[in-house]
């Protein structure tokens, strides 16, 4: 008897700093994927991630309890699943993995020791952002400079 899972979670980063929206070997299928399914209307997915499982139908498959920090579409090929779903609200009432911190409005869970912004970003995250804003700006600064220094010699008749 072999089961099978198939996950995906890891995204690559672009050359940009980003990350891209799918990652192997999910992406091999993106001409054939809609990146915004009809049915999510105007929401603009972060992420696209592939759990593909089979099962021994005698026995079926269990997941334990859990909470994914992205939102889900899941969508059943064949067969049949039962999801007990909780409200981030009662996260302080259960046994989890580490202390509950805050419970954003958004239903986004912190713990205590690894705070995240309610939509995901860690500090971590908003310093690497920062960084390379300013490497960025750097970089503007350092062209307008010698634009600015060309042209103060041509002006000085030193033409370089």
């Amino acid at each position: 008897e072999t089961r099978l899972y198939l996950t995906t979670q890891e995204l690559p980063l672009l050359s940009g700093g980003g990350e891209a929206l799918l990652a192997p070997p999910l992406s091999a299928l993106r001409e054939k994927l809609p990146l915004r399914p009809r049915l999510a209307g105007s929401l603009c997915p972060q992420s696209l991630n592939l759990w593909y499982g089979r099962t021994d139908l005698r026995e079926g498959t269990t997941s334990g309890l859990h909470h994914d920090h992205h939102d889900n579409l899941y969508c059943l090929l064949r067969g049949r699943k039962r999801l007990r779903l909780y409200a981030p609200s009662d996260a302080p009432r259960m046994r989890t993995h580490g202390r509950v911190r805050r419970v954003h409005p958004n239903g986004r869970i912190n713990y205590a020791g690894d705070p995240t912004a309610a939509d995901g970003r860690t500090a971590h995250d908003v310093l690497r952002w920062r960084l390379r804003r300013a490497r960025r700006a750097r970089r503007r600064a350092e062209v307008a400079l010698e634009a600015a220094e060309s042209e103060a010699r041509r002006a000085a008749g030193g033409g370089r």
